[in-house]
């Protein structure tokens, strides 16, 4: 029997994989920051966004100045507002707290410990209820780059590689085309294998295993496994997973992805995908399933893949 189109397959599972990932998507941030304070500028504000719950971190290319007594001259105004506020030599991390209402507008000022110009940076703080400055970096003008603590320059070559990274990463194409560039999309496509008679034979003690179904495309298979726990209590989440066959061998496991906590109130998805070449044995694997620490585990044996190009 002819399998479903692999079209129909691959948009069912992006479809269900997407609908997820939008809903938990957060609300945006505007992420890096870079400010650079004038010395002809002296007593000007420059305006931050925060918002409840996130942290804005600022770094400074100079030391804050200390009072006699060693506290840091930071002024915060309603500081009893937030539930950080956390300075350092060269750093500032604010965290608002839910008293914040979107609208308010709050003072921060703080002053450098050398003296030059301008000695002092001024700051409105204006909350918001969906934007957040995350990391701000203030340097002042003509500057000298040898004279930048190195920890800070440290930290922002690492957070623009980060940033470098991310952009690679979210400008991969998704859907059929990641699939077809990967090479696992060929003219035998991906074959699919419902296995009821697995379900039937197993019985497991923490959860009831919903539905198993097995896809195979060239270099690759994956599991999926719909799981209710049988009691209520805390929620589960598979961190680590295997796939071994009958003699012992074991697929290089790619990811592990799971919808949402498993529970008894509601089956949930979980998809295991690992590596597997020509010579992969279609019959008698056993998949392994746990959370952090393993104190909760799944055990199926049993599980087939349906070869490439004769699926059943």
């Amino acid at each position: 029997m002819r399998l479903p189109s692999v079209s129909l397959l691959v948009l069912i599972l992006m479809c269900g994989m997407g609908a997820t990932a939008a809903a938990q998507q957060p609300p945006p941030e505007t992420g890096l920051r870079r400010i650079e304070l004038r010395a002809d500028e002296a007593g000007a504000e420059r305006e931050l966004h925060i918002r409840p719950g996130v942290s804005t971190v600022l770094t400074f290319d100079v030391k804050l100045a200390r009072e006699p007594a060693g506290r840091l001259k930071v002024e915060l105004e309603r500081a009893d507002a937030f539930t950080r506020v956390e300075p350092g030599e060269t750093v500032l991390r604010l965290v608002p707290s839910r008293e914040l209402k979107a609208g308010d507008h709050l003072r921060l000022s703080v002053r450098f410990e050398d003296g030059a110009a301008p000695p002092m940076a001024n700051f409105v703080l204006r909350v918001t209820a969906d934007r957040a400055d995350r990391l701000v970096e203030v340097v002042r003008e003509s500057r000298a780059e040898a004279s930048v603590p190195r920890e800070v320059r440290e930290a922002w070559a690492a957070m623009r590689q980060c940033q470098d990274a991310l952009a690679r990463v979210q400008a991969m194409p998704g859907g059929l085309t990641a699939l077809r560039l990967s090479g696992a999309l060929t003219d035998g496509g991906v074959v699919v294998r419902n296995l009821p008679e697995v379900l039937a034979r197993w019985q497991g003690s923490a959860f009831v295993a919903m539905q198993l179904r097995t896809y195979r495309a060239k270099g690759r298979v994956l599991v999926e496994v719909s799981l209710r726990a049988r009691e209520p209590g805390a929620p589960w989440m598979a961190r680590a997973a295997s796939l071994a066959g009958s003699e012992g061998e074991f697929l290089k496991i790619l990811s592990v992805w799971q919808e949402s906590p498993v529970t008894s109130d509601d089956s949930k998805r979980i998809f295991v995908e690992a590596e597997a070449d020509e010579s992969l044995s279609p019959e008698s694997w056993t998949l392994w399933l746990s959370e952090d620490g393993g104190s909760r585990a799944l055990v199926l044996s049993g599980i087939g893949f349906a070869p490439l190009g004769d699926g059943k």
